[in-house]
């Protein structure tokens, strides 16, 4: 595991939202960098909260389950407010034409290897719901 500090990891987050904007709407590669922004952070800001520099100390102290790709695990850990509306699995089409529950900590993983969304109106919302995440990052971050 590499860790890496709160400026980074918020540096990052800003870094990856930008470069996600470059490519195609609706691409994989769009909303895999989008994932990764909203897990850098929300990284960020657990580390803040805990008043933390960095994630070394964070998985000293707490273990490294704080520090997974599981953006729902992430954001329950943060009491997000709408976490409830984060759903659990992701239908995707990976290995054949049977839809295949994706879990959140495995979502990059699906995007990265050009799973589809079983379901366009599936994708549509994780975008929307990421896009509220963002908004309430900026709002926490800044605080």
């Amino acid at each position: 595991m590499i860790h890496v500090s709160q400026k980074k990891l918020d540096n990052s987050y800003r870094h990856l939202k930008q470069e996600c904007l470059k490519n195609s709407a609706g691409s994989n590669a769009r909303l895999l960098l989008f994932v990764y922004a909203i897990e850098c952070g929300v990284k960020a800001l657990l580390l803040k909260r805990k008043h933390l520099t960095d994630t070394y100390k964070l998985s000293m102290n707490e273990g490294n389950n704080k520090l997974s790709h599981d953006l729902r695990k992430l954001l329950s850990s943060l009491n997000y407010p709408f976490f409830q509306h984060f759903p659990e699995n992701i239908k995707f089409l990976i290995r054949s034409k049977n839809p295949e529950a994706v879990p959140h900590k495995e979502l990059h993983q699906a995007l990265r290897y050009g799973g589809t969304f079983s379901n366009p109106v599936e994708k549509n919302g994780l975008e929307i719901k990421l896009t509220k995440i963002d908004s309430w990052l900026q709002e926490e971050l800044t605080r």
